[in-house]
Order: C-alpha cells, then sequence, then structure tokens
C-alpha cells in the first residue's frame, strides 16, 4: 500500500477514532454515576419484579383455594386481585417494616396467605393457641394481629383474643376466617373481618397506615 493510500485510510478512519474517544470519555467521567446510582436501581427494579411475580402467585393460589373451598364460598373479580396488587406495590415500604403475629390452631389454613405477606418483606411469626399468642405480644412488639375466629372448642377464641388485647397490649386485630356473615357488620374490638385473601391484604395495609402515625 503507498503512502498515499494509508493517509487516506488513516483521514477515513479518524471519526471512527474520534468517536470511539468521545465515548471512552464519556465512560470514564460518568462511571461512577452509572455504577452507584443507575446499575443498582435497574437491577432492584428486576428483582422488584420477580418478587411481585412470586407474591402474584400466592394470591392466585389463596384465591383459587379460596374459591374452590366449600366453606369459604367466594369469588374474586380480576380486578380486585389486580387491585390488590397494585396496592401491594405502591406500600412495599410499609409492609417491609410491618411485624405481623398471625395466630390459628391450623396454620395450614393460610400457608399461601402468610407466603403473599412474607414475599411483600412482612415480618411474620405465627401461634397456635391464645395464650401463646398473649405470651409472644407480650415479649414482641408487632403491628398487627390477624387470626382465626374458633379455635379448639372455643367458638369465639378470636373475639377473645381481641377483647384481651385491648385490655393488654391494644394492637389492631383481623379476624380471617371461612364462613362469614357479613350482616353481623365487624365484630367487637376487632378491625375488620374477612374471608378473601385480596381484602386480607387491603385490611393489612388499612391496620398498618393507620397505625403508623401513632408510631
Amino acid at each position: 500500500m503507498s503512502s498515499d493510500s494509508l493517509e487516506l485510510e488513516l483521514i477515513k478512519a479518524i471519526p471512527s477514532i474520534l468517536w470511539f474517544l468521545l465515548v471512552l470519555a464519556a465512560l470514564l467521567i460518568f462511571y461512577k454515576p452509572i455504577r452507584n446510582d443507575l446499575i443498582p436501581h435497574l437491577t432492584g427494579l428486576s428483582a422488584l419484579g420477580v418478587e411481585l411475580s412470586f407474591v402474584k402467585d400466592s394470591i392466585n393460589a389463596a384465591i383459587e383455594m379460596a374459591e374452590k373451598s366449600p366453606q369459604w364460598k367466594v369469588e374474586i373479580s380480576p380486578e380486585d386481585k389486580e387491585r390488590a396488587l397494585r396496592r401491594a406495590h405502591q406500600h412495599l415500604n410499609l409492609l417491609g417494616e410491618a411485624q405481623i403475629l398471625w395466630v390459628d390452631d391450623h396454620p395450614e389454613n393460610n400457608v399461601n396467605e402468610r407466603r403473599m405477606l412474607r414475599q411483600l418483606k412482612a415480618g411474620l411469626d405465627t401461634a397456635k393457641t391464645t395464650e401463646e399468642a398473649l405470651e409472644m405480644l407480650r415479649r414482641g412488639n408487632y403491628d398487627l394481629v390477624l387470626s382465626d375466629m374458633s379455635r379448639g372448642a372455643d367458638p369465639a377464641a378470636g373475639l377473645k383474643l381481641a377483647e384481651q388485647l385491648q385490655k393488654e397490649k391494644p394492637v389492631p386485630l383481623i379476624i380471617y376466617i371461612g364462613d362469614i356473615d357479613p350482616a353481623k357488620g365487624v365484630p367487637p374490638y376487632t378491625f375488620g373481618i374477612t374471608n378473601r385473601p385480596d381484602e386480607l391484604l387491603h385490611l393489612t395495609l388499612d391496620a398498618l397506615e393507620r397505625k403508623k402515625p401513632h408510631d
């Protein structure tokens, strides 16, 4: 190749070389912001998407079980389910800071609901009896109690726990049961009552939101 041809090729390559140097300079200048801000943010969004996918699976499983159960007799629309998911997404920080105690002598009945709350980063402990729950509440600091209504031979165990909490350590309590009579309204000393997984999530967020300004 002649010297003239070599010079011509070099001249043609100058724009590419300049672009390369410009990109290299930009990377050197913005390396720390990209490393410290952009990459962690994108990674966090990706992880959040995966977590919310697992939460959606748990809600779907809980709803499917409730809808199939002859005891529960609930029907939950896709719109109601998506509404609960959107609200959970908007309040991840609130759920992540919460400590919840779930009282039920048959914890196998709410495996999916507990998984849902844990995947939303809520701290969740369990108790099988009122006595165990009260002892845990005396020793620990809980933001919310979820309870069944009937335990063992006592058909009103959940109500008695709610009344006892008012005397000893006021903590909002939500009753979660299979068979519900809407005509009876919200039981005394309780924050709410439901047999729907999506409503359970809404009530949980309602209780946490109401409690937070007073902490």
